[in-house]
């Protein structure tokens, strides 16, 4: 079947099986997307390939696993990130795009900064320092988790992208994990923070990493620990920018303006949603 007639069979059956919640324009997309996939094409060279042809049994081991709600990024492996390719697995969040925003704005921060020292904590797959040093080529991260298995996955990102010589990865809690006696200009951070009780309430997390998204029982346990420690990295002047959920600003800045720090900046998404604050000690 050539590739054209292939995404539209594709498309047919992903909303047949309610994939989306019925929603044609993401059926669609997903389809495409697959489509550059087995065709080891990017997704802008898909028209390309319309005499293509694939057999449908090629796709179908796919299309069944997003059939159970299993999210595109972890069936195809991968998935873009402030322009990027990074390996994608269970092991980690999947990079979200609303979280762009707030890297670059962290790209412009540091610009023009000599040779920023950055720790990204709660890296994941490392999606976030990785994007900053790629992105500020005088710039060198050092990054944590407490998973074993999304260091595992951050390393393969860093090395993917030729960055061994400027990222390193530690595993442990919190900023605790990062080499004794290091300060930073810059800290960002993606910690857990979804309230306990709703987890089960947002079925589409189910495939991602319950560590790294329950934040406790009001969602800030890991922003107050945060609040309480970061002094002890940061450089003077240094700065600590955190992803934190839509509702959450108001109670994100409280925890750290008790805690001697003061609001530079609260920053939104591309949908208009409060997505991250930066924050300096007074």
């Amino acid at each position: 079947m050539k590739i054209p007639e292939l995404i539209t069979y594709m498309q047919g059956k992903l909303l047949a099986a309610e994939y989306a919640v019925g929603d044609g324009a993401e059926a669609r997309s997903a389809a495409r997307w697959l489509a550059a996939y087995l065709c080891r094409c990017p997704l802008r060279d898909l028209p390309l390939y319309s005499q293509k042809e694939l057999a449908i049994e090629a796709v179908a081991p796919y299309l069944d696993r997003l059939y159970q709600g299993e999210p595109l990024q972890y069936v195809l492996g991968e998935t873009e990130f402030m322009g990027l390719k990074l390996s994608c697995t269970r092991a980690a969040l999947i990079p979200r795009g609303d979280s762009e925003r707030l890297v670059e704005a962290a790209v412009e921060l540091l610009r023009d900064h000599a040779a920023p020292h950055i720790a990204d904590v709660c890296c994941g797959g490392g999606a976030f320092g990785l994007a900053l040093v790629f992105y500020l080529p005088r710039a060198w991260a050092n990054a944590c988790d407490i998973s074993a298995e999304a260091l595992a996955l951050a390393k393969q990102n860093r090395d993917a992208l030729g960055l061994q010589e400027r990222v390193g990865f530690y595993q442990g809690d919190l900023l605790s994990a990062l080499p004794k006696g290091e300060r930073y200009d810059f800290i960002i951070a993606n910690p857990p923070y979804i309230p306990s009780n709703q987890l089960a309430a947002l079925p589409g997390l189910a495939f991602e990493p319950a560590l790294a998204l329950d934040g406790g029982p009001d969602g800030l346990r890991y922003y107050r620990r945060l609040a309480k420690e970061a002094l002890l990295y940061l450089e003077t002047g240094g700065r600590l920018l955190l992803e934190h959920g839509d509702d959450q600003g108001p109670a994100v800045r409280r925890v750290f303006e008790e805690q001697g720090f003061k609001t530079v900046q609260q920053y939104r998404d591309y949908g208009g949603r409060d997505r991250g604050v930066l924050v300096q000690p007074r």
